[in-house]
């Protein structure tokens, strides 16, 4: 009768559970090391394709918060030029109040148009000169459509929008022209100047309130944004606890397999003795 020795069965299987923890080991130190359980989509699939999703819109919010935030120091700047603007037209109305008594004489009110051009001429410059990133705010020409309307875009969608306009703040526009040289063009002005006036503060308006949605707007986005992040967190943010313990655990077993596949070779080396 033939005798043969079969395969190591015992040792086969002792390698294979090897490997097996081998493999567990790996990726336990790659998430420990990475901090993070999805380090690719073999991890999970459906998790990962979630969990980029969710990091694909938490950039989006985070974009948009940046949006509406520098869209809220232009209005800023805007207004703050204005309440330059507004005091000098304010200085304009005192001086042209001035001139329309009957006390002033010619000369006086020569004397307060020199001045009263003087700050026609800065509120021009105002108009004129103040920008936010290379982009005229209060002469008309500036904004997303060159008309001196500004929009923000606060969402992946393009009706996520919020639009104010400012409009053309220039003296040929707003004001125009003044005399006070005499006492009838003076009392003329008057009307001119309480017209422009209200303008300026229609527009500040105007700015105060589309600042202040675009503060709520950030509010609520920012929400979102915290929540969707944490969310994105927990799918891909490794536990330490649960993950040292699997680290633990598979080492353990590749400690174990490594024995019994030292004693299954040793086994079957002392049977090939017995045969020689």
């Amino acid at each position: 009768m033939g005798f043969s020795i079969n395969t190591n069965v015992p040792s086969v299987n002792s390698n294979l559970r090897s490997n097996s923890a081998n493999s567990g080991i790996g990726k336990n130190l790659s998430a420990l090391a990475s901090d993070a359980k999805l380090n690719g989509a073999s991890n999970d699939i459906s998790r990962f394709g979630i969990s980029d999703k969710i990091s694909s819109h938490v950039s989006d919010l985070g974009q948009a918060i940046m949006n509406a935030n520098e869209s809220v120091g232009m209005l800023q700047v805007a207004d703050g030029a204005l309440q330059g603007y507004n005091d000098n037209l304010d200085r304009v109305k005192t001086l042209t109040l001035q001139a329309s008594n009957g006390t002033m004489s010619s000369d006086d009110r020569v004397i307060i148009q020199k001045e009263i051009d003087g700050l026609l001429k800065s509120l021009d410059d105002i108009a004129k000169s103040t920008n936010y990133n290379g982009m005229k705010l209060l002469d008309g020409t500036g904004g997303s459509f060159g008309n001196g309307t500004f929009v923000t875009q606060f969402g992946a969608d393009g009706g996520a929008t919020q639009s104010v306009t400012i409009g053309d703040t220039q003296v040929s526009s707003l004001v125009g022209s003044i005399d006070v040289t005499t006492q009838a063009g003076a009392l003329s002005a008057m009307d001119t100047i309480e017209s422009a006036m209200g303008k300026i503060g229609d527009i500040r308006s105007t700015l105060g309130a589309s600042q202040n949605q675009l503060e709520s707007t950030i509010r609520n986005i920012f929400v979102t944004h915290i929540n969707l992040a944490s969310a994105e967190s927990q799918m891909r943010d490794v536990d330490f606890a649960a993950e040292s313990a699997n680290f633990s655990r598979q080492n353990i077993m590749n400690q174990i397999g490594s024995f019994a596949q030292s004693q299954a070779n040793a086994g079957a080396s002392n049977v090939a003795g017995l045969l020689q």
